[in-house]
């Protein structure tokens, strides 16, 4: 199994995904489809044995092996993927060829049926495998990122089964396999040289949160979706997008779910200490958002601290910091769904919302009935796309947002994004 770069695989799922909806990544699927690469692979050992036989070679080549694994492990780091569990996934898969096409020839020996003549090995056969190789590198990206195959016990058991079944592998390469699947995790930042040489590039996104990013029937919309993707292919890439949480934010980008999170992140001096951020693209602050009736009942902060006034915050974010950070004697419920936190206030069940002012500019536009209370914030905090720390794409960043932010073509289009080009 060789590498090379394949830049019609790369190119064209950039121009196909520009049009195609954005959604969340599925776990399962990326568990089936790394498991299907690994069928695919093993379905061409019968022809791989073949050609060994008629030609006299030994089944095991150390020394191939020794390269392949090498360099397999090499390009694991290159996208994050932990070194050692790399490694060991490609040596299981190297086990179960091997014993695919030993117990084949012991057949062929026997008596059994042997193949036609097989195709050349060195002219298709393996370079069928290296393309392999390539897709199987971005699947293994995409579970490693997702922790292994761990959320998705069940349906990596039974897919590996059913592998194991068809190639009659005996049990404990079955096990192995399944094992080496659940191991696979990210341990660093991929080098922009492993992204494009996958052509993925895995963006961390709540989609609770526009106008920058926003899931609804399954399919995400909003400025940062639309940036995200613009981003990718200005540097070869496809953007695929990975649900996170505000609770959850910066233990998965420390896990490597995703090499950058966007979606209207503030910048804080918390999240400095464990993440890197690109240029400011806009300066908020923390703002209250009340029915237009209570608007200068709540303009303040004296006023909203008050014996029964409800405040409603949604879990985990900066929100909710600023909300038990200043507030003593209001009550303060969190609600879980950013996406419809907003009717509470509407339909009477809380007072106010202090998040922050974009926010509160696009719901008074989406809810007649709401408003903000005060033309300026509480606090004053920059928004900007985070990365883990050494990560190659926050210098791209930087170079890519610069035009657009001097321009002011950020800022227009934001605006629109709020206010939907009225």
């Amino acid at each position: 199994m060789g590498f090379r770069i394949l830049s019609l695989l790369v190119v064209l799922p950039l121009l196909a995904g520009a049009r195609e909806p954005a959604r969340f990544v599925d776990t399962a699927q990326s568990v089936e489809a790394l498991v299907a690469l690994l069928d695919r692979r093993l379905a061409l050992m019968p022809e791989v044995a073949a050609w060994k036989r008629a030609r006299g070679q030994p089944v095991a080549d150390p020394a191939r092996e020794k390269d392949l694994l090498d360099r397999w492990e090499s390009s694991g780091a290159y996208v994050g993927v932990e070194r050692v569990a790399a490694r060991n996934f490609l040596e299981a898969q190297i086990a179960a060829a091997r014993a695919v096409q030993e117990r084949l020839i012991a057949v062929w020996e026997a008596g059994g049926a042997a193949p036609e003549e097989a195709r050349d090995l060195e002219r298709v056969l393996r370079p069928e495998l290296d393309r392999l190789g390539e897709e199987m590198l971005a699947a293994m990206q995409r579970v490693a990122a997702a922790g292994g195959s761990s959320r998705e016990r069940e349906t990596v058991t039974a897919r590996v089964e059913t592998v194991r079944v068809r190639w009659s592998l005996p049990p404990e390469l079955g096990d192995r396999l399944l094992e080496v699947i659940g191991d696979l995790r990210r341990t660093a930042p991929a080098s922009i040289a492993g992204l494009r040489r996958t052509g993925l590039v895995l963006v961390g996104l709540t989609g609770d949160y526009a106008p920058f990013s926003e899931e609804s029937g399954g399919e995400l919309r909003g400025l940062d979706v639309d940036l995200a993707r613009e981003f990718a292919a200005a540097h070869g890439l496809r953007a695929e997008f990975v649900r996170t949480s505000w609770p959850g934010l910066m233990d998965d980008l420390s896990s490597g779910r995703f090499d950058l999170a966007a979606g209207g992140i503030s910048v804080t001096e918390e999240r400095r200490i464990r993440a890197a951020f690109g240029p400011a693209v806009w300066s908020d602050g923390k703002t209250p958002i009340a029915r237009c009736a209570d608007r200068e009942r709540f303009s303040r902060l004296e006023g909203i601290d008050q014996p029964g006034v409800r405040v409603v915050v949604n879990p985990g974010g900066t929100n909710e910091r600023f909300a038990r950070a200043n507030l003593r004697r209001a009550s303060i419920r969190v609600f879980p769904d950013n996406r419809t936190i907003f009717d509470e206030i509407l339909e009477g069940r809380a007072d106010v919302m202090i998040t922050d002012g974009l926010e509160v500019k696009l719901q008074a536009v989406r809810r007649p009935g709401l408003c903000g209370t005060r033309s300026e914030p509480f606090t004053r905090a920059d928004k900007a796309w985070m990365f883990p720390p050494g990560s190659d794409l926050t210098v791209l960043a930087g170079d890519w947002f610069g035009p657009r932010l001097a321009s002011g073509e950020f800022a227009r289009r934001l605006e629109t994004a709020i206010t939907g080009g009225r």
